[in-house]
């Protein structure tokens, strides 16, 4: 079987290239995820892959969902199924749509609802379609239930290389003797949860593959352009004058700073939104009298960069710093700033004197912060497994 890509390329990696065509794929979503919004994200990304969708809605209005659904200029055919009008006992102007009232008729709703999920798969023209089953919730706990649908619309799409999607809010299922994540692995070949968990304030978003069992974490946003990596906090620190402030400025989309006589005296913070990669960066003046605001902000950072000036690296200051963090258990690489002067050391030299991870840099002209950027996220990705306990 083919792969099929998901959104975030680190996903794929970590399912040696994305999920199997004919699969079915469950994502579990905490409930401080919006699972909607993860679903438009994954199917407007499959739809730029020239996809077909089918999209199945049962909570509700149809209209919601054609808001965020980008089909202009996708080649696929799109069809809408609506499970939801009638338990409001509307009337609907889908094509595909479901008449009857779940709450009359559950055995005659879950059968209509297969019957038209079928038909939809099959008369889509070409191969290659993207399902989606917006909710589950519906079933929740039911899962003889669930089974039966799934391995009613599984040959089908095994059939059309359709990949079916199915999204369910987590209602606690983790809870008590019976663990009903278990059940569901059993039914799906495919379990991705969403998870959200709050750390000093902040709500972390990321996907934990629950089926196959990987270690990989992705943490993640939903923004109008798609999904993408988004890591809360990294800190940009350094020994003073080594370029902290422009390497904040030049790697983010917006900063502020605030300066005297062109020597940071506070903060400075930047958003930073590229190549697939969204943070927030809080700079640190490098004078050791602001060592205290280091200390304030490693309680929550998840990442840090040390600029050092590569032509005078001051070792004994980054030594230190070193040496606080380690204690913090916090990733952090070295940027060897100013790589365009001629006196500069080398990232290698920098490197093999400090024993830390360097990215040579010239922050001025934007050159090496995607590298740094990159080689950051990379460091937070295998070393923070202890923060999504």
């Amino acid at each position: 079987m083919s792969k099929v890509k998901l959104p975030l390329e680190r996903l794929n990696e970590a399912l040696d290239g994305g999920v199997e065509e004919g699969s079915n794929v469950l994502i579990l979503a905490d409930l401080a995820v919006d699972k909607s919004k993860f679903a438009s994200a994954l199917v407007n990304y499959r739809l730029d892959e020239d996809d077909n969708l089918v999209y199945f809605v049962n909570n509700r209005m149809p209209q919601y969902i054609n808001e965020r659904i980008d089909s202009d200029g996708a080649e696929g055919e799109t069809a809408l199924i609506d499970g939801f009008s009638s338990t409001l006992n509307k009337g609907s102007s889908e094509r595909f749509r479901i008449d009857t009232d779940l709450k009359a008729d559950r055995s005659e709703y879950l059968k209509e609802s297969k019957e038209t999920t079928k038909q939809a798969l099959e008369e889509l023209e070409d191969w290659g379609t993207t399902y989606v089953m917006d909710s589950l919730d519906t079933f929740a706990g039911q899962w003889d239930e669930v089974e039966d649908f799934v391995d009613e619309i599984g040959p089908v799409a095994e059939d059309t290389l359709a990949v079916n999607y199915y999204f369910l809010p987590n209602l606690g299922f983790e809870e008590g003797e019976d663990n009903d994540i278990d059940r569901l692995k059993e039914i799906f070949d495919y379990v991705i949860h969403l998870k959200g968990l709050e750390r000093s304030g902040i709500v972390l978003k990321y996907i934990d593959i629950r089926k196959p069992d990987i270690e990989t974490k992705v943490p993640f946003d939903i923004t109008p352009e798609g999904l993408v990596m988004y890591v809360p906090k990294m800190l940009v620190t350094g020994p003073y004058d080594a370029g902290k402030s422009t390497t904040v400025q030049n790697m983010s989309e917006e900063a502020v700073s605030v300066d005297r006589l062109g020597t940071t005296v506070s903060l400075d913070h930047g958003q930073v939104e590229r190549n697939g990669l969204k943070a927030e960066l809080f700079g640190t003046p490098g004078q050791k009298r602001f060592d205290w605001a280091l200390d304030f902000l490693g309680r929550s950072i998840f990442g840090c960069f040390i600029v050092v000036d590569s032509r005078d690296p001051n070792y004994d200051r980054v030594r230190k710093l070193k040496e606080d963090l380690e204690a913090e258990e916090l990733p952090f690489i070295i940027l060897a700033n100013f790589q365009n002067k001629e006196d500069a050391l080398s990232p290698e030299e920098i490197e093999e004197e400090l024993d830390i991870k360097t990215v040579g840099i010239d922050a001025k002209h934007d050159e090496g912060l995607d590298e740094a950027l990159q080689s950051l996220m990379e460091e937070i990705l295998s070393r923070h497994s202890w923060y999504y306990t």
